[in-house]
């Protein structure tokens, strides 16, 4: 759809943090530390390392590789990706950072999917496109074209945020975030997904069937998550995704490098605030503590995710809320075609997403090597399961007809929607920050990039860059 002109006037209180009266920063070379080398610390970091008027020497710590969640598995001597492998053409940074770095998009095959509920397809689609759009609207009618309509719009208001980061506006919390690209995100976290999706007209059977097996395969949850990951996991589902050839955990090392940070593979136990009011790190495995200038938490630190220490704050820092359990498990075999009752072997489609709550498993999807163009080469035969719970044998046997070999990775891939854990803030203390808070409203890769963009630039302001006097300035937006 094409964005209707118009103005809207926001007026935002941003608290961008100047440097503490008792705080010694070097203004030339200010010491930052970062915890964690996924794709929002290292996002971070590269953002800090070209803002003008900062040259910034960076530490990024993490007792895991560089890149996270954004990782591989080798099958046969083929790289397979397990997590973090899908991005949206209109993820704006992430398609910058291809563009810089020289990356090449993968070219992906459209395979079939179906809808399982457990007993047999509700929908699945067949060799001729014109007839697959006729079954989907025969069978979900107008509540195809509302979903499209409300996510095309919804993307119009997300990208709003490119622009005001440009602008140099930094929010102190997520939910001023939110309100810069549209004030009603906010109150798409106060409804479920299923709740708002009824508010439009979208019918029953869309949200128990498609609806709820999107949110299945994206987040291991259902329509019960608030409106507003929901309509990013629907957005998910649009065509023209895309991933980079040879793997998306690429851009993490590609960002590392261009930042000039120092990567460090430690695990930081505590952070100390100092009377000075800089910051020192304690290691679990390291007797140094070394000072920082400023500090940014890139990982998650709810109780469940994170044994962090905040050591000589003058506030206890509280976490709410939980990280979901997914288990990713990687099948080289062959899928057990009569489970599905598909007529043989090479009737299987590419994509099985499942409607029913109840089910051992949210999703079987065939996966192809990062290496290589989908249908490319001689690969072996690779499948990826996603489960809420580690599958038994029993359940493998039910999917598979024959396992060759088996690989298993436990996620605590994203944030538990259950509608009870309000978004928390960017900034816990005058130079000490956390990106995650952002994983809150949603989980993906571009938000994760727009939660570390904003978080630099709030770093950048409390050590002394003139990004603009914003402490109490309206701003106006025009579409």
């Amino acid at each position: 759809m094409c964005p209707i002109s118009f103005c809207i006037q926001l007026s935002f209180l941003v608290l961008l943090l100047i440097c503490d009266s008792q705080q010694t920063v070097d203004p030339v070379e200010p010491r930052i530390a970062i915890i964690g080398a996924g794709i929002s610390g290292t996002s971070a970091a590269y953002f800090l390392s070209k803002t003008t008027g900062l040259n910034p020497k960076i530490d990024i710590y993490s007792k895991d590789p560089v890149g996270g969640r954004m990782a591989t598995v080798n099958i046969h001597g083929f790289d397979f990706e397990t997590g973090g492998s899908i991005l949206h053409p209109r993820n704006r940074y992430m398609k910058q950072f291809a563009e810089e770095f020289g990356f090449k998009q993968k070219k992906g095959i459209s395979g079939k999917f179906g809808l399982y509920d457990g007993s047999g397809f509700v929908y699945s689609e067949g060799d001729w496109s014109v007839l697959n759009v006729a079954s989907l609207l025969w069978r979900y009618g107008f509540s195809l074209l509302k979903v499209n309509t409300l996510i095309g719009d919804m993307l119009n208001q997300f990208e709003r945020i490119y622009n005001v980061q440009d602008d140099g506006y930094a929010f102190s919390n997520v939910a001023d975030l939110l309100s810069a690209m549209d004030p009603s995100f906010n109150l798409m976290l106060e409804r479920t997904l299923e709740e708002g999706l009824k508010q439009m007209g979208v019918s029953s059977l869309f949200i128990d069937e498609l609806a709820n097996a999107i949110m299945r395969v994206n987040y291991g949850q259902s329509t019960d998550a608030h409106q507003f990951v929901g309509s990013v996991s629907l957005a998910g589902a649009e065509t023209g995704l895309w991933s980079l050839r040879g793997g998306n955990k690429k851009v993490p090392q590609a960002l590392l490098n261009a930042s000039r940070a120092h990567f460090h593979e430690e695990e930081v136990e505590a952070i100390h605030l100092n009377t000075d009011g800089r910051f020192s790190l304690r290691f679990k495995e390291n007797d140094e503590m070394p000072s920082y200038d400023a500090v940014i938490l890139a990982t998650p630190v709810t109780n469940d995710t994170s044994s962090f220490g905040f050591e000589n704050f003058p506030r206890q820092f509280h976490f709410p809320g939980r990280y979901h359990q997914t288990i990713c498990t990687m099948v080289q075999g062959e899928v057990n075609h009569k489970t599905f009752g598909f007529a043989d072997a090479s009737s299987i489609i590419d994509d099985i997403f499942t409607t029913n709550r109840t089910l051992f498993f949210n999703s079987l999807a065939r996966n192809y090597p990062v290496d290589m163009d989908d249908g490319e080469g001689d690969a072996p035969s690779v499948w990826k399961v996603f489960s809420n719970e580690p599958l038994t044998k029993e359940e493998l046997n039910t999917l598979f007809s024959s396992i060759n070999e088996t690989y298993v990775i436990h996620w605590k891939a994203y944030p538990e929607y259950d509608g009870t854990i309000s978004t928390g803030n960017f900034t816990l203390h005058p130079g000490l920050y956390h990106i995650n808070a952002i994983e809150f409203a949603a989980s993906a890769m571009e938000m994760s990039v727009i939660g570390a963009r904003n978080v630099a630039l709030l770093a950048a302001s409390h050590l002394g860059v003139d990004i603009q006097d914003r402490k109490a300035q309206s701003f106006h937006i025009e579409l």
